[in-house]
């Protein structure tokens, strides 16, 4: 489907095989806002539309290219305590936050042996919806009908082909099989059940280890039935220098076979974005921006496993950009409070030392199609196509 002009694309370093959708699915959120703020003020919405939780921040893999290892030691592996994880859900159904992301620092199907999928299944259907990030090996506890419906998508950890190419990223025996297992029953489960979602996409992560198996990676996605198949280089976001992140000479053949690969199967988008798949292209934004919708107004929100909260993924563990703490209170009393609307400002104010804007966030992105939009020069996409563009997540 042709996507109109006033389009804003949505940079990211993932590509796939079918049509990405732009940032415009924030226009839902836009006008679902009742008053926008002008550009340096701060108004925030009842309730954050997206929030991600981390239930823990341990794992039962040890991927060599993770980028969260030193984070989650630094807070010690821990997990959200059950009173604390009901409180959070409770605090989601009375604000009417629109969509709830499980990740983990970790594994979020690790908390409680499975438990978030009886979260999941608890859900209000008609405000909220769920996605998951995650490796998949204990995946079998979401292959529930009244999970299943309340989810969105499921983003599946993929980096080998057989257990033991897995056992040589991962660490651990028998994972690919256990994950190729639970994959295939939750698409059993949503078959059974009649449902058109959620969407079980593979999220192939190439690495050091794995840059020559794209190939075998990609046929044993394609066999095992997930919808989609995404595709990205590990980062060194943690500057581990871990050796993982692939060497001149190891993207040069990357390069080449994903160049052949792209045109044997006819993968017209990861040809495309070949260049950004590889970090060639620029990610970000030219010029200078001092302004942030999604901050400014309250979109998005990450819960953290021992019960901070913050507005912006890239500063957690930074005090200053702290808007609260659930072991002192509900996520209702810190949402929109003095120490929130300290930080939106303080997170804008420093936009021009952080120069957040140049790395490809998705959020300058989504600001810059709402101020396309208060222009008169974009529309809300219709609302036949909230599903398609996963809007309940921004």
């Amino acid at each position: 489907m042709a996507r109109p002009t006033t389009e804003t694309d949505l940079i990211t370093a993932t590509a796939q095989p079918r049509p990405y959708w732009s940032a415009n699915k924030a226009l839902y959120a836009a006008a679902d806002t009742s008053a926008l703020p002008v550009q340096g003020e701060i108004q925030i919405r009842p309730a954050p539309w997206t929030l991600e939780v981390y239930g823990t921040m341990d794992c039962n893999v040890a991927c060599d290219h993770c980028n969260a290892d030193e984070r989650n030691h630094a807070y010690g592996q821990g997990s959200m305590p059950l009173e604390m994880m009901e409180r959070l859900h409770v605090s989601i159904a009375n604000m009417g936050v629109r969509g709830v992301q499980y990740c983990g620092g970790g594994e979020p199907l690790l908390w409680r042996g499975g438990q978030i999928a009886d979260f999941i299944a608890a859900l209000p259907r008609e405000t909220t919806r769920a996605g998951m990030a995650s490796n998949m090996t204990m995946g079998k506890v979401l292959a529930r009908p009244e999970v299943l419906d309340k989810m969105v998508f499921v983003e599946v950890a993929v980096f080998a082909y057989d257990d033991a190419t897995y056992e040589a990223v991962a660490k651990v025996k028998h994972g690919q099989s256990r994950m190729e297992k639970a994959v295939r029953a939750v698409l059993a489960a949503r078959q059974e059940a009649g449902l058109a979602t959620p969407a079980i996409n593979a999220k192939v992560i190439i690495n050091s280890t794995n840059y020559r198996w794209l190939r075998q990676i990609y046929a044993w996605a394609e066999a095992t039935g997930f919808d989609s198949i995404h595709l990205r280089l590990a980062d060194d976001y943690e500057r581990r220098g871990g050796g993982f992140v692939l060497d001149e000479a190891q993207r040069t053949q990357f390069r080449a076979d994903l160049e052949a690969f792209a045109a044997e199967r006819g993968l017209t988008e990861w040809a495309d974005k070949i260049g950004l798949i590889l970090g060639d292209d620029n990610k970000g934004v030219t010029g200078t921006h001092s302004h942030c919708w999604t901050v400014a107004t309250g979109v998005n929100c990450w819960v953290l496993a021992n019960g901070e909260v913050y507005i912006c993924g890239p500063q957690w563990g930074n005090e200053q950009y702290l808007i609260g703490d659930l072991n002192h209170g509900n996520l209702e009393d810190i949402w929109g409070g003095k120490q929130h609307q300290q930080v939106a400002r303080r997170l804008i104010a420093n936009m021009g030392l952080s120069r957040c804007y140049e790395l490809g966030c998705r959020h300058i992105k989504q600001s810059i199609a709402v101020d396309q939009w208060t222009a008169g020069a974009a529309v809300v996409p219709p609302q036949a196509e909230f599903e398609q563009r996963h809007a309940w997540f921004l």
